[in-house]
Formats: structure tokens, sequence, C-alpha cells
């Protein structure tokens, strides 16, 4: 009996320990022939870092082919998440070494959890020795912190030109979700602005990558491969470096002399183009910045102080700020009438100070009157009784067609972020805007470029473009050339393109030429460009704020006969135009034709031109 059953469970544990065998046979059998793959990717994973490297951003040139934007090599300090511990006292630790949050780290990694836990998380650039020194110190409390040398985009002359090239930041959710497809990474950085933006396919290169080996313990023993980053194409701009320089140190001492003799001066724009292609020579926005800033990521500090800046260096006033033209807009006002015939080159004004219509008086800058002048003689002194009698038989509807002619009143289309189109006013506008109707001294101040008509200064430049080119205009333009990265080859070469053509007779243009280069010679800028060897044609223009102060407006072309470059120079709350942008524009024009520059440029008096 007890050897049945002795042999009973014998058997029970044969077939218990057979059982037992067999799932563990099945079981390697598994691991081994279906998983087998998995588990070794799992164990190089964990022997192999892949760790990606960034490309440096295509360098920005200028005509010239001199480098204004490059790459400086700098220090990153970046997170593997797999590697990461991610537990408070990680965070905190690493948060104060570095300067932020722990929170802040929390959120990359969270940002970053559909994407490779192996590519690199950079939580601060640009860090120095002592920042590095502090991580490699306490590497034992913070597994997957890694040292990264990476490229760091470098503005070579700080503000020069600033919101023209834009700068770099840190991507944002949106666009991550729009760009992820193209190899992006939620800790990247990207144009955000101007040509940084606006060009940025072209400016990245593609990322590159290192296979290190690394040990139990996450230090580096050797790189077992690599995939070199491929720069990203660089880029030839039409701008002149040196004359971005002479004509942003022009606006900012005039600005200075504006605020010595009590003008507010807030700041202020130069578009400088040529006048045969559309390529921008020069643009400056004025107050600027460092985009040297943003490069390594902007500090809150910064940021704040560049957002409540109550002058705005972050927006670019050249393209994206409209105010009242002023007297340049007179040029419109003097096409319309000599085109419709309500006028003629002959016809003689008498200019007594004031306008009288329906028993309301509309003053002149010059109260005590120009006396009697024909169309040029009106545009070269600035006449606004002669342009109030010309805007009353024009009609404001009639007006504001040939200024949408001329541009006015629409983007030129330079490619560059929020461009504003200004406005040209109608009675139906006003009627939709306001509720109310068109009164007919409206027309007049609408005449001079007051009340509501709005315009840009680069619109003021292609307003100056059509007089020299007989009507031909063509669209600004910033990149003259996509070249490889090392700038050996030319990928694409950008040519002008005319976007409009403003039809008059020959004799209107001749009328208005005429005038225009009597303002520099003998009416409202005779003073400012006295002994310049070059002949300028140019209007300026003091536009009225409503706040008791005056912006200053002076645009031209030069040489008179031969037009090269146009010049639009605006001046906010500068003073009168030939006093405060005039002597601005002639500096640029010493500039550009490599003239002898006075210390001084001599100015009217206040109050004895426009």
């Amino acid at each position: 009996m007890w050897d049945i059953e002795q042999i009973r469970r014998i058997k029970v544990l044969a077939l218990v320990v057979a059982a037992v065998m067999g799932i563990l046979l099945f079981r390697l059998i598994w691991m081994q022939l279906v998983q087998g793959p998995q588990y070794k990717k799992i164990a190089e994973d964990n022997r192999i870092r892949q760790v990606t490297s960034i490309a440096p951003r295509g360098i920005i040139y200028d005509r010239n082919r001199a480098p204004i934007v490059s790459n400086r090599p700098a220090f990153a300090i970046s997170i593997i998440p797999s590697e990461y511990s991610n537990s408070n006292e990680t965070n905190i630790i690493l948060a104060n070494i570095l300067g932020i949050t722990p929170e802040e780290i929390s959120q990359l990694i969270k940002g970053a959890e559909d994407s490779n836990s192996y590519t690199p998380i950079r939580l601060k650039r640009d860090v120095d020795d002592a920042t590095i020194a502090k991580i490699k110190e306490r590497k034992d409390y913070l597994p997957g912190v890694l040292v990264e040398a990476i490229p760091i985009r470098h503005y070579i002359y700080k503000d020069l030109a600033a919101q023209l090239l834009g700068y770099i930041g840190v991507i944002s959710e949106e666009e991550y979700l729009k760009r992820k497809s193209k190899g992006y990474h939620p800790s990247d950085l990207i144009g955000k602005d101007g040509v940084e933006k606006i060009w940025e396919d072209e400016l990245r290169g593609q990322e590159g990558g290192l296979q290190v080996e690394v040990n139990a313990m996450g230090e580096e023993v050797q790189v077992v491969g690599e995939k070199q980053a491929i720069p990203g194409n660089s880029l030839v701009l039409t701008l002149d470096a040196n004359l971005q320089k002479a004509a942003q140190e022009a606006l900012e001492n005039q600005i200075n002399i504006a605020k010595s003799i009590g003008e507010p001066a807030k700041g202020g724009a130069v578009v400088v183009l040529n006048a045969k292609t559309g390529g921008v020579l020069a643009l400056v926005s004025s107050p600027g910045f460092d985009p040297n800033l943003f490069a390594g990521g902007i500090s809150s500090k910064d940021w704040n102080k560049l957002i409540n800046d109550a002058h705005n260096p972050l927006t670019n006033k050249a393209i994206q700020s409209a105010y009242p033209p002023g007297s340049v807009f007179k040029i419109v006002t003097a096409a319309a009438a000599l085109d419709l015939g309500v006028t003629t080159a002959s016809e003689i004004f008498e200019d007594k100070g004031v306008y009288v219509l329906n028993g309301w008086s509309f003053y002149g800058w010059n109260t005590k009157g120009l006396g009697k002048l024909d169309i040029a003689g009106a545009l070269a002194w600035s006449s606004d009784p002669a342009f109030y009698e010309l805007g009353r038989r024009i009609g404001a509807d009639r007006l504001a067609g040939y200024a949408l002619t001329f541009g006015l009143g629409q983007t030129t289309g330079i490619r560059l972020l929020g461009e504003d189109p200004g406005l040209v006013p109608t009675e139906e506008w006003k009627l939709k805007t306001y509720g109310e109707g068109w009164y007919p001294g409206e027309t007049l101040i609408a005449a001079i470029g007051q009340g509501y008509y709005l315009a840009t200064p680069i619109q003021q430049a292609m307003l100056l473009m059509a007089v020299a080119n007989g009507g031909v205009l063509y669209r600004p333009y910033l990149v003259e050339q996509v070249v490889s990265a090392d700038g050996s080859q030319v990928l694409t070469q950008i040519q002008p393109e005319v976007v409009r053509t403003v039809y008059l007779s020959p004799e209107t243009w001749e009328t208005i030429r005429k005038g225009l280069k009597a303002v520099t010679t003998e009416g409202t800028g005779a003073t400012v460009f006295k002994g310049l060897s070059v002949a300028v044609a140019g209007k300026s223009g003091s536009a009225e704020t409503g706040r008791e102060t005056v912006h200053s407006w002076f645009a031209c072309y030069a040489p008179a006969e031969q037009p090269e470059i146009v010049v639009a120079v605006f001046v906010e709350e500068g003073g009168e135009g030939s006093v405060s942008a005039a002597p601005v524009v002639r500096k640029i024009l010493e500039a550009y034709f490599g003239l002898k520059s006075e210390s001084t440029v001599p100015t009217p008096p206040i109050g004895t031109t426009d």
C-alpha cells in the first residue's frame, strides 16, 4: 500500500517537474527566437547612448559677403530622459545649479514624452565654466545629466539691423506640432522673427548624432558611431552693413539732438532701397535691441524689460507702424491734380498763410504766407494753402484712388512679419467706421497727408521710388541669394520684381520731379543739403500727432537725374521734417556716395520750414 502511494507521489512530482521544465524551455525558446531582437535592442540601448548633435544654422552675409550673423561654440546642460530620475530631489539640485525652477524641468520633460527618450532635452544653453564644474562635481546625484558642446547663434554687430534679422527662441508647442515631422525636438531653437523666421527652412541644417558606449554609471566609454551634422544653407542679403551702421548712427544721433531741444523723439526708422531693383540697402528701427540676448535663451528679466519698454524696441517701425504721412503725401495730391486736369504746371497759387472754406480757416505751416507759387513751387516750399485748394478740387474719394494706385493702404510685400498696410480713408470708410458723413474740411486735411491717412516709412520710400522710376515700383526684398553652407555654391538667385506701375504723363512726372529737386536747392530742405555734391530730389514733412508734437519726415531719391537709391527717414515726435529727419538723410547719402561728412549738418531755424 505504501509502495503504491509512494509511486503515485513520485509520478505527480515528476509531472510537476516536467511541466516546470517545459514552461522554462518554452519561455527560453520564446525569449530567444521571438523576443530576442527586442531584448537585444534593449541591451544595446542600455549600453549605447544615442545623442543627437545640433546642426549649425546658416550664416547670414551682407551684400558684400561680410558675415553679420554666424555661430560660436558654447556648452549646454542637457538631460537624457530615459536616464534621468526626474525626482523632486534631483530636480531641486539641478534647478539650483542652473538658476531655474524645478517645475520648468518637469515641464520640459513632460513636453518631450512623445519624442525619443534618448534625445537630449537642453535645459540651459551657453553656460559658464562655473556651472559646468558644479554639474561635474555632482554627477553621482545627477544621472542622465550631461554637458553638450553646441553652436550658439552670434549676431556679430549686436543691435545692427536687429528687427530685420530677427532672433531665435525655444520652439513653442504649436510650432513643434507643425514641425516635429521635419525632425524638430521640443527643446529646439527656431527662428522667431525677421529673416531668421522667414528663412527658417533654409537656415536650419540637418542634425547629426553620436552612438556613445556608456558604463553602468552612465559615463562615456567610447564613441562607436557618428553621423555628422549638416549645417544649414547661408543667405546673402541685399543689405549693406556699412550703410546700415551709418544710418543707424545718424538716426540715433539725431534723436538725441531732438531730445536736447525739447522734442519727445521716441524713436524712428530709416528705409534705404535700391531704386532700380527694390533691394533693401538699409532698414533701421529705433530703439533697437541685441538679438544675442535670445541666442542662449532669454532670461525673464531681459524679456520683461523688452516687452514693457514704452518705445517698443521689438517693433520694426519701418514696416510695422503707420503714421500720418504729412507733407510727403503732397506728391500724391500733385499727381492726382495734374493727371485729372484740375490744375496745370503753370497755374499760380497765392499762399497767404491761411485758406478759408465755408467760413472755416485752415492755416499753413507758414502763417505769414509763402506768396505766389506754381505747383512745383508749392511742392518745393510745401505750401499747405495751395494743396488745400487742390484737395478741394480733387475730392476725397478720387484722392484716395490715386493714393491706392501709388501703393498706400496696402502692404508692399516685403518678406517680413507683421507689415502694416497703413490706411487710405474714403467717404464710405468713414461712414462704416464712425457712422458719420465726410466733411469738406477733412478733404483739405487729407490733401496734406493729415487726418485719417496713415503710412509706414517703407511706403513713403516706395512713393519716392515711383517718382524716381517714372511710375515703376519694385517689391522690396532682403535676400539676394541662398548659398551653400560654405558659400561656394549659389542655390537660389532672387530676381527683382515689378509689383505695380503708376501711369502718369511724362509732363506730370517732370513737374513733380522739378518740385522735388527744388526742395533741396531753394525750398524747405535747401539749408540741410547745401554744399552736397550729389543732387537730391525729396520732400519734407511735419505730421501733427494731436498731442502738440509733430512727427518728422524726409523722403528722397538720389542722384536726382540718375536715381540709384531711395531714402525715407522718420523721427517719431522729432519735430519739423527738415530739422530732424533731413539731416539723417544727408548723413546716409554721404555714406552711400562716399562723400566727406561734416560733423554737424546745418539745419533751418525751428518754425521756418516744414
